[in-house]
């Protein structure tokens, strides 16, 4: 007997995350979800083996832990892209609302708002399966202390969304880090140990709070590219290689766009290099300095540095430069750095 839809459940192994390809099988129409912007070969060479016609690509949020693939893919095929309306993303084609529904032949797609995770996620149901972002994970879920992140939505999301779903539902998160694939709405009713058996909201409130977990390595570089679609992860404007870069450190301020606790990890730090983190520190600097002031921005691989040049470059900075390779590159040519102010 013919099945009426095809289903591909695809891992990308940096940020454990999984990618998924959906199709109605009369009319060939496709959807994917969540894909990642280092595997984009790979899923587009998949769907178009498998002879399907890309209709939507879909985030389930904004993700933090790795680029989002669905710029390129809209580029390169046409399918419409979309995600919440509340991740503000000027670039999709399609804002979605809570029970908004997608057509993959007469097969339907249904947007159900949950967030808590962030303010944007979004599950979308699809047949007898719900694609659930961080939501809900295989026996867990995303945090909840970034990007407008809140324990009590989550908490409400899940119970009121998603548990509500049928119990025979098959559940498939954005990620898993312990080589599950899937559950289903009655496993993580009864198992899952945060939002699962009887948890009451005040238990989940406290799970959430106590959880102090390390911010994701690539929020700062991706966040603000998949506010973009993932266009702005490409190269920046302006860009300097580290030879360069040695040679003008006495005529540019340096100034080193990473966490604090990176700035005098193994890597190092170059010598009068000033630290001011990505994000609100960088900007707020930005905003009330000088914009003739020549600055080379380094990061650990030269991605961070190269958005702090282009956040420059909206404020109307003349001359900034990304230090192509960042940190990894300069000690590559054994350049001298410092540790806790210490020469290595």
């Amino acid at each position: 007997m013919k099945q009426a839809t095809l289903f591909y459940q695809l891992f990308e192994h940096e940020s454990s995350t999984y990618t998924y390809i959906i199709a109605d099988t009369d009319s060939k129409e496709a959807a994917i979800i969540d894909p990642v912007i280092s595997t984009v070969d790979r899923d587009l060479n998949l769907i178009e083996e498998l002879g399907l016609k890309l209709k939507y690509i879909l985030d389930t949020h904004i993700h933090a832990d790795h680029i989002t693939g669905a710029g390129e893919i809209r580029k390169r095929t046409g399918a419409l892209s979309a995600v919440s309306t509340h991740a503000h993303v000027n670039c999709v084609d399609k804002s979605l609302h809570h029970g908004d529904q997608l057509y993959l032949g007469d097969k339907l797609i249904t947007a159900l708002e949950t967030p808590g995770h962030t303010d944007s996620c979004m599950s979308f149901v699809f047949e007898n399966k719900v694609f659930t972002g961080d939501a809900l994970l295989i026996r867990g879920c995303g945090r909840t202390d970034f990007q407008q992140g809140s324990a009590e939505k989550l908490y409400n999301s899940v119970h009121s969304k998603l548990f509500t779903l049928p119990d025979d539902i098959q559940v498939y998160p954005a990620h898993d880090y312990k080589g599950q694939t899937s559950s289903t709405i009655e496993l993580e009713k009864k198992f899952n140990p945060r939002l699962g058996q009887n948890k009451s909201k005040a238990e989940f409130i406290n799970i959430m709070a106590n959880l102090k977990l390390a911010e994701p390595k690539k929020i700062y570089e991706a966040v603000p590219a998949n506010l973009a679609c993932g266009q702005n992860f490409q190269k920046p404007q302006r860009e300097i290689t580290v030879e360069q870069a040695r040679l003008q450190l006495e005529n540019a301020a340096i100034i080193d766009v990473r966490r604090p606790d990176e700035f005098n990890n193994e890597l190092g730090h170059i010598k009068g290099a000033h630290l001011i983190t990505l994000g609100p520190e960088l900007t707020q600097f930005l905003e009330k300095g000088d914009r003739s002031q020549e600055i080379i921005f380094v990061c650990r691989s030269g991605a961070r540095s190269g958005q702090a040049v282009n956040e420059s470059i909206k404020l109307g900075y003349n001359s900034t430069l990304n230090m192509v390779g960042g940190m990894i590159r300069w000690n590559e040519f054994k350049f001298p750095t410092q540790r806790n102010g210490e020469k290595l």
